[in-house]
């Protein structure tokens, strides 16, 4: 029934004679219909319940279509002549019932005429709510009681002459049905390809279409004459659901998510809570819906253009389409929400409204369609990528390496479109694998090296620059192993950044510079760091101790009696005894602390944040006493003894080199004095000429 009505529209705005009323028609009209109105309150005196208000008893008013309520209105009028004449309501039709008292110059009442939203069978003209009147000439008065929950704008009653009214309404029909048409015929289709193509995007657009056509056929009159539908609040509520339909259909189609738009993301998350919230508030205060709609729309019409603004500075293309289509829609909306009255009262505020959101979606429905041809666009180039990807898999196959193309779309999406065999080999994913997931390719990524992988493609898309990067893959069979890739950037028409590149397995490498770098810092008989880790060890431990005010223990060790067990036993027994007591050493320190060989038979020992000389003493005492137990060395049991020196920082030294004097020499001092034994640093103060 909806469809042949539209249809029947659209013939009949077709086919009607003449275009917009010439000059001469608009005079004819004026002059012969002499009309005054004003909103007026009546005064408290009078009794609206018994009889009609007496000029005398009405007041005039000021009044706002927010909010709903009962409004009055009068309208004085004088015929010369006989008139054939419509009453009718300029600036919007949104109303649930009205009373028209007509009143004569003798204050006699004539006619009363009721109607509204509510009463589904009292119109006398399709999609208005305009009455016929035949009058004599004379003077008038017509007063107007309206009462409706809400109003989208002020509905003023106006005169019409008959003839004129009949001609002119015609095309204000036809724009009504055709419009419900568009919105029909766009929400089959893209609830259609929502269903087979299971896209949420052309979902979310079908909704958006769904309840303005619900929200404009309400409002326009045409479910109450069509079906008898006369519930008042089918003109906020599909509105309310649309427009926070409207923010995630925004978000789906430019591809704001929290990996690359996160502000944007995070703002519609926002907007969407606050724009749901308007539902149980619309229930608490039911004539303040409306309104809810009308931030509703600002709402979403304002974060449509920041999203298509953002994303079109980013080269997205889909998003300057959006754009313009959203520019096109919000500047019409917001002058529609914010309208009280129309300057030509055959046009509604309505009409105003539904000719903003049809450019909306007729526009709209364009970029939605271009996106479509884009996606197949980019199946078709996969298709003709995995042709020659053939071609390229029996070329690649023998290269030391994998050989690969790897996109990156104006939204943030990475794909694969070809990788050669050995990425099985390599990475132990195939390459079908990873041209239908890319994910599957990131999934071997070492946690650690992740986001530096993900930033270093962004930064090479962004600046066109070879991408090098070494990172670790974890594999289930190989386990961890370095890869580096390599490769040369190319922006395709559309946006896309393609590479063109190499990847290759560096393990070996990587295993090799770790080893000279270990071997370089550590001593290669004991694994005990050397002299040069050990300085910047402790460099870095007087850094931290200054910044925080914390404590430092430096200990010189020295064994006694060494040199005569290497020189009788020989010096392969020798380098066994210094790795046990290397060994023994360790045993009596914290993790953070170091333990390190000097040279020869002479140690130092590092330790972090202690809490002063008391904890210091307790460690140097087990370290002498570990070394002093008994050790079994090739079938020999040898004994040997420490002279341990003990330095602290800030009592002794304030600086790297002034600790390991003062420890050097308090080491000194101990094997001085018999060794096997600790010997506290002197302060500066009571440093001698010798000491010096």
């Amino acid at each position: 029934m909806l469809r042949l009505s539209i249809v029947f529209g659209l013939l009949l705005g077709l086919s009607a004679h003449g275009g917009p009323a010439s000059a001469e028609e608009n005079a004819d009209q004026s002059t012969a219909i002499e009309q005054v109105g004003r909103w007026v309150s009546p005064a408290p005196t009078a009794n609206t319940a018994t009889g009609v208000p007496t000029a005398a008893q009405l007041i005039p008013t000021e009044v706002s279509p927010a909010g709903g309520g009962v409004l009055w209105y009068e309208l004085t009028f004088a015929l010369s002549e006989p008139t054939e004449l419509v009453l009718d309501f300029a600036s919007s039709s949104t109303l649930n019932h009205f009373i028209h008292i007509l009143v004569n110059d003798q204050g006699e009442q004539i006619k009363r005429i009721e109607g509204g939203l509510r009463f589904g069978d009292r119109y006398d003209y399709f999609l208005r709510h305009g009455r016929r009147l035949s009058l004599p000439e004379g003077n008038y008065r017509v007063l107007t009681r309206m009462e409706s929950p809400f109003y989208l704008a002020l509905p003023e009653p106006h005169l019409f002459e008959r003839a004129y009214y009949e001609q002119q309404i015609v095309r204000t029909q036809s724009l009504t049905l055709a419009g419900l048409g568009i919105f029909f015929g766009l929400l089959f289709y893209y609830a259609v390809m929502a269903v087979w193509r299971r896209s949420r995007t052309d979902g979310l657009y079908a909704l958006f279409i769904l309840g303005n056509l619900l929200y404009n056929g309400a409002a326009m009159l045409v479910y109450s004459q069509l079906f008898g539908w006369t519930w008042f609040y089918l003109i906020s509520t599909p509105i309310l659901f649309s427009n926070a339909v409207y923010i995630g259909f925004v978000m789906r189609l430019l591809g704001v998510d929290r990996e690359h738009h996160p502000a944007l993301f995070w703002l519609g998350i926002t907007l969407l809570g606050i724009l749901a919230s308007f539902w149980p508030l619309a229930l608490l205060w039911p004539n303040w819906s409306l309104e809810f709609c009308r931030i509703g729309v600002a709402i979403f019409a304002l974060y449509g253009l920041l999203c298509g603004i953002t994303c079109s500075l980013q080269g997205h293309r889909v998003a300057r389409l959006y754009l313009i289509a959203n520019a096109a829609f919000a500047i019409p909306a917001l002058i529609a929400i914010s309208l009280e009255s129309t300057s030509n009262p055959l046009y509604l505020v309505e009409h105003l409204g539904m000719v903003a959101v049809l450019i909306e979606v007729l526009l709209l429905a364009q970029v939605v369609s271009y996106q479509i041809g884009q996606v197949y666009r980019e199946r078709a180039g996969s298709q003709a990528s995995l042709e020659r990807g053939k071609l390229l898999d029996n070329l690649t196959a023998q290269a030391p390496g994998v050989v690969y193309q790897f996109e990156m779309t104006p939204e943030g999406r990475f794909a694969m479109p070809f990788a050669s065999r050995r990425l099985t080999e390599y990475i132990e994913v195939t390459p079908e694998e990873v041209r239908e997931n890319v994910n599957r390719l990131f999934a071997r990524a070492h946690p650690q090296d992740y986001k530096d992988i993900v930033a270093s493609i962004i930064s090479s898309a962004r600046h066109l620059t070879t991408w090098h990067q070494e990172f670790r893959a974890v594999m289930p069979i190989q386990g961890m192993r370095w890869l580096e890739g390599n490769a040369e950037p190319e922006r395709l028409p559309d946006g896309t950044t393609r590479w063109y590149g190499f990847i290759s397995d560096v393990t070996e490498r990587k295993q090799m510079e770790e080893h000279m770098r270990h071997m370089a810092q550590h001593d290669p008989l004991t694994n005990l760091p050397n002299r040069a880790l050990f300085s910047d060890r402790l460099d870095q431990a007087l850094k931290s101790a200054g910044r925080y005010g914390e404590r430092v223990a430096l200990m010189f060790i020295d064994l006694d009696g060494f040199k005569i067990i290497n020189d009788h036993y020989g010096h392969d027994l020798g380098d066994e005894l210094l790795k046990l007591v290397s060994q023994a050493m360790t045993v009596n320190l914290r993790a953070a602390d170091t333990v390190a060989r000097m040279g020869g038979d002479e140690f130092v020992v590092l330790l972090d944040s202690i809490t002063g000389q008391e904890e210091a003493l307790k460690v140097a005492e087990k370290i002498r006493k570990t070394c002093e137990a008994p050790f079994r060395v090739e079938g020999h049991t040898l004994h040997i003894a420490t002279s341990l020196g003990l330095a602290l920082y800030p009592e002794h030294a304030g600086d790297t080199s002034g600790l390991m004097r003062a420890a050097d020499q308090a080491m000194y001092r101990a094997k001085d004095a018999g060794g096997n034994q600790v010997v506290i640093a002197k302060t500066t103060a009571d440093w001698t000429e010798a000491d010096l």
